[in-house]
């Protein structure tokens, strides 16, 4: 039996819900993998790599209505949660039913929802924002206005009700195509290249795009950038890929291997993981040192160039881990 108990100072004290909030943060105490399930499963629905797509608004009907399915299912893979007998989960011992929704309040909840607890999830590509919190669906919580499925939404109440989790948390990764201006976008999609398939002609106009060098390059991107490759990740790399196409240009592809980090980070770049990539175009240091990191190279030295530097081919990254300077 649920435990409901008047506080004078909160209202109604709902045990359970406090014991399944207590549970989820014990499992991911910043909301991270929370966040990183949500990113996965909007990459996932947008499917880049086989057809290009980087906008939720542009995905059919029936796509949008399985994201809420996605979002269930993935939950439950990465938290390993157990069944529950008449909702989606059982935490901490509780029955808890998932429910996604593009917007705050859009949650419909059926007849035999009623009294049980909701873990109620909300995510927009376009915000690269997300928010996910319990709430128990009372009668109480919820409209007496149901539709043709004799689901209802909460009400003003029951919205008031939700106890969020994570609330410093809310950040999504960014949708880095969904975000660059038109005409950037337009330039990397719609690249063609005379000796190479036009993925791969995306994937080098995506590196020289000033607008995207110094970012973080998430897998997603470059999947969705060279769709219709069969590897798209390999033709952000060497032997042929971008990184030695665009050394010419002084551009430099960086990933989370060998001694690619140690530069990133001595350039004064963000630093990738894995499946990560971040490009910058470098120019030698100046004779007389200013402002910006310097790398040290096989013995030269080298900063992020400025729009004013001339091109001038990008140094060679030894593969191998170096121990001390490069």
């Amino acid at each position: 039996m649920t435990d409901l108990t008047e506080d004078p100072s909160r209202g109604v004290h709902d045990t359970e819900l406090e014991l399944v909030a207590a549970h989820l943060a014990s499992l991911d105490h910043d909301g991270q993998r929370f966040a990183d399930v949500l990113r996965a499963t909007l990459d996932q629905l947008l499917d880049g790599r086989r057809n290009g797509r980087y906008e939720y608004q542009k995905l059919h009907k029936t796509e949008k209505t399985h994201m809420g399915t996605l979002v269930e299912i993935n939950l439950h893979r990465e938290f390993e949660f157990d069944d529950g007998d008449v909702t989606d989960y059982r935490i901490a011992g509780v029955e808890v039913d998932c429910k996604f929704s593009q917007r705050i309040g859009g949650w419909e909840m059926g007849p035999e929802m009623v009294g049980h607890l909701c873990l109620v999830v909300t995510a927009s590509d376009q915000n690269s924002s997300w928010r996910a919190g319990l709430v128990r669906a009372t009668e109480m919580h919820l409209r007496s206005v149901q539709n043709r499925d004799a689901k209802r939404r909460l009400n003003e109440a029951g919205v008031a009700a939700i106890r969020w989790l994570w609330p410093e948390h809310g950040k999504l990764a960014e949708n880095l195509l969904l975000h660059l201006d038109p005409e950037t976008c337009k330039r990397i999609m719609n690249a063609e290249g005379r000796n190479q398939r036009h993925g791969q002609a995306r994937i080098f106009q995506l590196f020289r795009e000033v607008r995207v060098q110094g970012i973080i390059l998430r897998r997603t991107i470059i999947e969705t950038v060279g769709h219709g490759l069969d590897d798209p990740m390999k033709r952000a790399r060497g032997n042929g890929g971008a990184r030695d196409a665009l050394r010419p240009d002084g551009i430099l592809v960086l990933g989370h291997q060998d001694n690619d980090p140690l530069v990133a980070r001595a350039l004064g770049l963000p630093v990738p993981k894995k499946g990560e990539l971040v490009a910058a175009r470098v120019t030698p240091a100046p004779a007389i040192p200013d402002e910006r990191p310097t790398a040290e190279v096989n013995g030269t030295y080298w900063v992020v160039a400025r729009s004013e530097d001339e091109p001038i081919a990008a140094p060679v990254i030894p593969r191998k881990r170096a121990e001390g300077n490069l």
